[in-house]
């Protein structure tokens, strides 16, 4: 199963160094982002941006009922890293406002408090 992400840019046409015509706008345009690894459906998404040396990312974390809530990198899909431990679906999940923790809920009737970084 992937995850289709539609995501709204608002970054403005752009003209890369070494080229004269310029990049294509993004702004205002959805792009979708394709995001595989779940095998079952999910149950709940959040997104936390945070800001690191004067740099804005953004993550995705997933619950799902497939047992492995996963973190991602909102901007490009890239799989973070996959939290293993449930023995019920994930039906919900939450970061923390530095995305540093990671909280998750599932019907094995536990929560569970991730380090997001490692695991």
């Amino acid at each position: 199963i992937s995850i289709n992400i539609l995501l709204c840019l608002s970054e403005s046409t752009t003209m890369a160094p070494a080229t004269p015509e310029p990049i294509a706008s993004t702004k205002g345009r959805q792009i979708p982002i394709v995001c595989p690894g779940h095998t079952r459906p999910l149950a709940e998404l959040q997104f936390r941006s945070v800001h690191e040396n004067d740099e804005k990312r953004t993550f995705l974390v997933s619950a799902c009922h497939d047992k492995m809530p996963m973190l991602r990198d909102a901007a490009t899909g890239d799989w973070i890293g996959t939290f293993a431990g449930h023995k019920g679906a994930v039906w919900s999940c939450r970061l923390d406002p530095a995305a540093l923790l990671a909280g998750t809920a599932s019907g094995d009737f536990s929560v569970k408090v991730w380090d997001a970084i490692t695991g």
